[in-house]
């Protein structure tokens, strides 16, 4: 019986080899991947490639990039680049005729197929992404969201993604016309290169700018005024990027520059990673720590810049370029440390198990911790070092006579430069403290604050002189140490005398004095223990992929 039974089988194997039935009929042959159920061959590891890259994918990317690509923004959008692009080639050909055949003139086509490029990528791209991030938070699609098992940072990146997306798609569309310029002749490879980088690094920032500030407009009109305000600062950023583009890079006087672009680019993915923290940070839950990773990202930031101001300084040998360091150290730590006054001063049970537990470690690291009080004595400590690197390596390299010829020295730069960066922004935290007691936790006073200081600083001591001398002084004194304005420009034309600076930075000295008296309450937060419950779930949850494999 067995034997038989195994004759049939075989027949019915020949059968199917040959494509015949049992009863004769021909059948259809399997496909591969009917022989294959579980895809131990090439095209199952094709199909297992593909289906783990799309789980990869943010979810947010591809939501985002299916209702982009269909809405009629981007139909209108690339219609018009499109067009755009064909009107300026037709009119180049025509403007430049007949020299075109024999003169050099692709460097002069770049130019506009650059501003095409542009407009397209820093005015459309980064508005889209404010309204469609503002427009989840308005609507109250973003509470979905927020229930799944999505973080705050996936979000804001698939968000990113999205707008970066629709940043190669505006590419392919014109990298053909940029080939045609190369084909003219008059510019090279890499310029053309450069050009797109310069545009692709200027967009991403103005797009992770513009998720930042709509997930700080929490009502109609502020968000109306963000927009407006955005639209303003894209202009800007046309204006002085196309006048970059036209003078210096399209014209090939940037050669010998490289490391100046590179660094450049690195400080501008640096905000870009900065804007995108401080969005997810925004709409995270109250529970968790939403400080702690933005500074060490503006730590990272500085460190960054010290490198770059002082490589600068060694390879042009002008220490003027530590000056310069430390004057836009100073502004970007004002405004940085004016946007922290405005924290909420209460940290969640979840914040307080991470805080520093032994005296060492939270004299060292309770300033990475929430609140206005860590957040001031943090831009005050973090700026006092930058500074203090900045004048050393100064004067070291004035010892060395690398450079004399700099109107004022970086060590008396830096008394003048903490001076004036802890007096205003002490003062402004001072005169906020009352109104956030009141009024609550905002960013919006100690901002208002500050611009009124910044108002008032060339103002009061310009006062004075007129009621005293009848008329502003034409010299700069000691009365002027927090004129701001003014000591910027005295630093680069005749220098500002030591005893100045260190009247400044006296003053200063004064003003944190003042502000420490407030800051013992933040001091005395201890952490706390971790509840059994909650270790009881991460032992449960550390246990599981074992027992169920």
């Amino acid at each position: 019986m067995s034997e038989a039974s195994s004759e049939m089988a075989t027949e019915e194997e020949e059968n199917a080899d040959v494509g015949l039935g049992g009863s004769g009929e021909t059948v259809a042959p399997y496909h591969p991947l009917a022989l294959d159920p579980e895809g131990t061959g090439f095209w199952g590891w094709v199909d297992r490639t593909v289906s783990n890259a799309t789980s990869w994918l943010n979810p947010i990317l591809v939501k985002e990039a299916r209702q982009s690509l269909k809405s009629k923004q981007f139909v209108v959008t690339f219609f018009l680049l499109l067009t755009a692009s064909c009107l300026w080639t037709v009119m180049a050909i025509v403007f430049n005729s007949p020299d075109v055949y024999y003169v050099p003139s692709g460097d002069s086509v770049m130019g506009g197929y650059f501003v095409i490029l542009s407009v397209s990528m820093f005015a459309f791209v980064p508005i889209v992404a404010f309204r469609s991030l503002a427009a989840e938070l308005d609507e109250g699609t973003y509470e979905m969201l927020a229930i799944t098992r999505l973080s705050a940072w996936r979000i804001v990146s698939g968000k990113m993604n999205s707008a970066m997306l629709q940043m190669l798609i505006y590419f392919s569309a014109i990298v053909p016309c940029l080939a045609f310029t190369y084909l003219l002749r008059g510019i090279g490879i890499s310029t053309i290169a450069l050009c797109i980088v310069i545009a692709f690094v200027i967009a991403t920032v103005l797009t992770s700018l513009g998720l930042v500030l709509s997930t700080v407009a929490k009502g109609r009109t502020l968000q109306t005024f963000l927009l407006v305000g955005l639209v303003a600062f894209i202009a800007i950023v046309e204006f002085t990027c196309c006048g970059m583009v036209f003078e210096g890079v399209i014209p090939g006087r940037w050669s010998g520059t490289w490391f100046g672009f590179i660094s450049g680019f690195g400080m501008a993915l640096s905000f870009v990673i900065l804007f995108l923290a401080a969005a997810s940070a925004s709409i995270a839950p109250m529970t968790e720590n939403r400080s702690t990773r933005l500074r060490m990202i503006m730590f990272g930031q500085q460190i960054f810049w010290i490198v770059t101001m002082s490589y600068a300084a060694w390879a042009t040998e002008e220490v003027e370029w530590m000056n310069i360091g430390m004057m836009f150290m100073t502004i970007y730590w004002f405004f940085a440390g004016t946007l922290m006054l405005g924290e909420s001063n209460e940290i969640s049970p979840r914040v307080r198990r991470e805080l520093p537990s032994t005296f060492g470690t939270r004299a060292l690291f309770s300033w990475w911790m929430p609140g206005p009080g860590t957040g001031f004595m943090f831009v005050v400590s973090t700026a006092v070092a930058g500074m203090t690197v900045f004048g050393v390596a100064g004067l070291i390299a004035m010892q060395l006579d690398v450079d004399r010829s700099v109107e004022t020295p970086p060590w008396v730069t830096a008394f003048a430069m903490t001076g004036l960066l802890i007096g205003y922004l002490g003062t402004a935290r001072l005169l906020s403290m009352p109104f956030i007691a009141r009024v609550g936790p905002t960013f919006v006073i100690p901002l208002i604050i500050a611009i009124g200081l910044l108002f008032l600083g060339p103002l009061v001591p310009s006062t004075i002189d007129v009621l005293l001398l009848g008329e502003v002084s034409g010299s700069y004194t000691a009365l002027h140490c927090f004129n701001w304005s003014w000591t910027f420009i005295e630093i680069f034309d005749n220098g500002i005398p030591l005893e100045v600076a260190l009247l400044s930075y006296c003053i200063g000295m004064l003003v944190l004095m003042f502000n420490l008296i407030p800051l013992f309450r933040e001091f005395r937060r201890y952490r706390i223990a971790v509840p059994r419950r909650v270790l009881e779930d991460r032992v449960e949850g550390d246990a599981t992929p074992s027992e169920t494999a």
